[in-house]
């Protein structure tokens, strides 16, 4: 029988992954520490956290590449890297550090992730919170999961009362209009923890405007395995995303 999505549980490609995220990890939690006691010019800053952005990116790269698993590997600072082999349908989509605002004004919500696609579909993927050593993991058709243990389910409202809106957008009429439906907003800078959050059931839906591929494929696949609902669509050279935990409250997203 032909591989397809509902043949393969990528336990293999979720270890790999693991791997990567936690090994990387150690440098940028140290880099983290470092920053908050660094007294340097704006420029001398930028130029750290470039460099820790780069450094744990060849990190995870050298991982992904030691396990022998010749796919391809989209990232946000090395670009596209082809595969050897002919016609791969798989590739590696990595943020190395996703809320790099976050990370330089050492405020400690930001995230590793890494997702595995094919053919453009997001399969299987991790999103590590260093700082807390939270480790958000799913593929398809195996449940979305925290810490390896505990299964992960997105809650059930379907209003925007009371509902926690994570945004990633500088719409005024969508603030205007989320602030008179009584719901509470959150903008953390992070968009692949804020997606975890949302499939862990600590947001109720996300509101993201453009951002890139490697921003948004890990928390695709975490929200649906933990029965959430995403759309998404490219805008310009980048994406748009709406998410919310249940289909009634994804259309009240939409519609604003």
């Amino acid at each position: 029988m032909s591989e397809d999505l509902f043949e393969k549980t990528y336990k293999t490609e979720l270890f790999i992954m693991k791997r990567a995220v936690m090994k990387s990890a150690n440098s940028i939690v140290r880099d983290f520490g470092e920053l908050e006691r660094l007294q340097v010019s704006r420029k001398g800053v930028c130029n750290f956290i470039t460099s820790a952005d780069i450094r744990a990116e060849e990190q995870i790269i050298h991982e992904l590449k030691k396990s022998g698993l010749d796919y391809n590997i989209l990232s946000e600072e090395s670009g596209f890297i082809k595969s050897e082999k002919k016609n791969c349908e798989y590739t590696w989509v990595i943020d190395p550090i996703d809320g790099t605002n976050n990370f330089r004004r050492g405020i400690p919500y930001f995230c590793i992730s890494i997702a595995l696609t094919k053919n453009d579909e997001p399969v299987a993927a991790v999103c590590l919170d260093p700082v807390r050593n939270d480790l958000f993991k799913s593929a398809v058709n195996t449940g979305s999961y925290v810490d390896g243990r505990n299964r992960m389910r997105v809650t059930s409202r379907i209003s925007l009362a009371e509902s926690v809106i994570a945004i990633h957008n500088n719409n005024e009429k969508i603030y205007s209009k989320l602030n008179t439906g009584n719901c509470i907003i959150r903008r953390t800078g992070s968009v692949s923890l804020d997606l975890s959050y949302l499939a862990a059931g600590k947001y109720d839906a996300v509101i993201i405007d453009n951002v890139q591929w490697w921003d948004i494929a890990s928390g695709l696949i975490i929200i649906k395995e933990a029965g959430g609902f995403v759309e998404f669509s490219k805008n310009g050279s980048g994406y748009n995303l709406r998410g919310a935990c249940t289909r009634r409250l994804l259309n009240v997203v939409k519609e604003l």
